[in-house]
């Protein structure tokens, strides 16, 4: 990847055609998107795209990057999920609390599938293509499943390495149904059974 820019100018630019592909992706396909169809997209000349990024292939690994990032950002900042992180003893976690907790990061995941589906399975289709996109979606992936992790030691749990991994999978296996099969129960009802469900784990120890 290429270096960021720091002038403002270059920056609005760059983030102009990040935007500008990210639909394109979910247009056109990404067989069809080109720096050419991007950069016309974006209002800038094509030599612009390279300015900034070396190829299509590029684009997709820094906007991989980005969803990530965002993703990553958001899961922390709960409110509940920094005051439940924060008790090392399950006795002083508030009856509740962990349900919320679930229900806020099942939403969050929600959204972030919901956004762009057509854009996260051409994620997912082209990572088995290209290494670097594989090894970014793997890292964003593992910072996730750390603060998971994180949740879960503060229970004092033998195999709190397994219990992350299910409860990971777990919700991600739950909205990747919801979002992706559009099954005819709705969302409000599969999230809210679904962090009942995750939680029982939980408030049953």
């Amino acid at each position: 990847m290429k270096a960021i820019p720091t002038q403002a100018r270059a920056k609005q630019k760059r983030a102009a055609l990040i935007a500008a592909a990210s639909e394109c992706f979910v247009s056109y396909g990404y067989h069809n998107t080109t720096a050419k169809t991007v950069a016309s997209k974006a209002g800038v000349a094509t030599g612009t795209f390279y300015q900034y990024f070396e190829n299509k292939e590029d684009m997709l690994r820094v906007i991989a990057k980005q969803r990530m990032e965002e993703l990553y950002q958001q899961v922390p900042s709960a409110t509940e999920f920094l005051e439940l992180s924060s008790n090392v003893e399950k006795a002083t976690v508030k009856p509740g609390a962990t349900e919320r907790i679930f229900h806020h990061v099942l939403e969050l995941i929600y959204a972030f599938h919901e956004q762009a589906p057509e854009l996260h399975q051409i994620l997912e289709q082209r990572k088995e293509l290209d290494p670097e996109l594989a090894e970014i979606l793997g890292q964003g992936e593992k910072m996730l499943y750390d603060r998971v992790l994180m949740f879960v030691n503060r229970f004092n749990i033998e195999n709190a390495d397994a219990v992350a991994f299910n409860l990971f999978a777990m919700a991600e296996g739950l909205v990747h149904r919801q979002v992706f099969s559009r099954p005819r129960q709705s969302k409000a009802l599969t999230l809210q059974l679904g962090a009942a469900m995750l939680a029982s784990y939980f408030d049953n120890l």
